[in-house]
């Protein structure tokens, strides 16, 4: 199976790809969840019917808070998810795959965002519904953007397709 990790453990210097990745990589992808963030801040904000200058109105963050943010909330997430998938590799040895793979990654879902809704009540001068509420609509835009960026993938492979 081809990963990240793969790429870059065989790459002809590993050193210069681990930096590519640590220098270019992860602060793309901060500012790109940063925006994402900010984004359902501001959907949250209209969804609850606040307005500028509502008193339960979820502040929006900078874009290096935000950033900020979005590296605490990955990183802890991925630790939680990590002890998940330790549990259920034990757990779900007899399963064949995928579904030894798949099943703590659904189940780390709730927790997840458990653990994104009590950081963002932390990290913003919010409440932890109001922090529920920005990590639902956190989850919705990247699920959407998910979506559209299938169904690019699947017209430009059935455009391959018809071409060949």
């Amino acid at each position: 199976m081809l990963n990240a990790t793969s790429l870059v453990l065989a790459a002809a210097e590993p050193l210069l790809a681990f930096f590519c990745v640590l220098f270019v990589a992860v602060p793309i992808g901060l500012a790109i969840g940063a925006v994402i963030l900010r984004a359902a801040i501001s959907l949250f904000n209209k969804f609850a019917g606040f307005g500028e200058d509502h008193l339960s109105r979820v502040p929006e963050p900078e874009m290096l808070k935000a950033m900020g943010i979005v590296f605490i909330t990955g990183l802890v997430n991925w630790v939680v998810g990590f002890i998940i998938g330790l549990f259920g590799a034990v757990a779900l040895k007899e399963v064949g795959q995928p579904w030894a793979e798949l099943l703590p990654a659904l189940f780390s879902l709730p927790f997840s965002f458990l653990v994104a809704s009590a950081l963002l009540a932390g990290l913003l001068p919010t409440t932890f519904v109001r922090g529920m509420g920005v990590a639902a609509c956190q989850y919705l835009i990247s699920i959407l953007i998910a979506v559209v960026i299938g169904v690019i993938f699947v017209i430009i492979a059935a455009l391959v397709a018809g071409a060949a």
